[in-house]
């Protein structure tokens, strides 16, 4: 329920602040949305990106795709949904899903034990990657009691800043979370974040786009 708590709160962040409403959606393994959403298998991952990549004007536009679940030492997401029988989720298999849905600009979050060790897979002058922990670190606030996770809660906080500016509210979340964890005498999880050069440019030019154009634009909360 954590993970799906997190998706939800998330998503409804991003459509509110980042201008996602009606450009968005949800894969969720949970059994009270197993009848109103698409399952979080890797091949509906590999199906969504792709009908994105025709949607998208390749040149121009950015997908955020976020990711939370079990991270495995191994640099794997654990796919669960039981009975069934499904694939983990490796960095190469994100990376040859959004290569082949000729998805060029990518926000890539994943929030999840050991994603630090998908950024060498995935990144590119084009990406941004920020991920929950470093690739021999894990994250915290993942158990059945919990709402959200550190990160995703840290993260979901952020979003509500304005104007939202990308690589500042990345670096402050992870500068909050390694506070909290410093309260709470945990190990460090050490949240990792990668910015392409093109991307920081274009980040640039998005940002300056999300306060003329807010609100006709980009929701506000």
């Amino acid at each position: 329920n954590v993970f799906r708590t997190e998706v939800e709160h998330v998503h409804h962040a991003v459509n509110a602040r980042l201008g996602a409403t009606g450009r968005s959606l949800k894969l969720i393994n949970n059994l009270e949305t197993i009848d109103e959403l698409p399952l979080a298998s890797s091949h509906n991952l590999k199906i969504s990106l792709h009908h994105l990549g025709k949607k998208i004007n390749p040149d121009e536009d950015i997908v955020f795709l976020y990711l939370t679940g079990h991270g495995s030492a191994d640099h794997t997401l654990q796919v669960q949904m039981q009975p069934l029988s499904l694939n983990d989720l490796s960095p190469r298999d994100i990376k040859n899903y959004l290569d082949e849905a000729g998805i060029r600009w990518r926000i890539i979050v994943i929030s999840a034990c050991y994603s630090g060790g998908f950024i060498e897979s995935l990144q590119n002058e084009h990406s941004l990657i920020f991920t929950a922990a470093a690739a021999n670190k894990t994250s915290f606030g993942c158990s059945i009691e919990n709402e959200n996770t550190f990160f995703g809660e840290v993260l979901r906080n952020s979003l509500t800043n304005q104007p939202f500016q990308y690589v500042q509210s990345f670096v402050q979340a992870m500068q909050m979370i390694g506070e909290r964890e410093q309260y709470e005498k945990l190990i460090p999880s050490e949240p990792q974040l990668f910015i392409g050069n093109q991307m920081r440019e274009k980040l640039k030019v998005l940002e300056r786009d999300m306060t003329r154009y807010a609100p006709e634009r980009f929701g506000a909360m």
